[in-house]
């Protein structure tokens, strides 16, 4: 499936292609078998190497070329790992209400940010 949002698509559309799935999950992943005493640094390694590693992997294997996607996806990762704990919560800077808040609203808000409008007027980017 091509992450590349389209005019035609609907909202559910939208949204599932600005979650970056394979990411959270490889990053739920890794957090499920780091040891609890190293969890505080390898958690925030872990986090800001997929930080990182997002747009890449969504520009270079998922063929994503509009940076508003690839920024706003990026952030989605963010807000993931934020209401996940992770390192946050090893850094004691986690609030489980908070993390649950601004995931609904970042997942609600999302799809309107990237939105087919908006992208039409950005210019496609081809490789050379």
């Amino acid at each position: 499936m091509a992450r590349e949002i389209r005019e035609v698509q609907d909202y559910q559309d939208r949204l599932l292609k600005l979650i970056p799935s394979e990411i959270v999950g490889a990053y739920m992943v890794l957090q499920g078998i780091i040891p609890q005493a190293q969890a505080k640094w390898a958690t925030t390694i872990v986090a800001a190497i997929l930080l990182i590693m997002a747009p890449l992997y969504l520009n270079r294997i998922q063929k994503v070329r509009r940076g508003s996607q690839l920024v706003v996806t990026t952030i989605s990762f963010a807000v993931w790992v934020y209401s996940l704990g992770g390192p946050f919560q090893s850094w004691g800077l986690y609030q489980a209400w908070l993390g649950s808040v601004v995931l609904v609203l970042w997942t609600l808000a999302v799809p309107l940010i990237v939105n087919p409008k908006s992208i039409q007027s950005e210019p496609a980017k081809v490789n050379a």
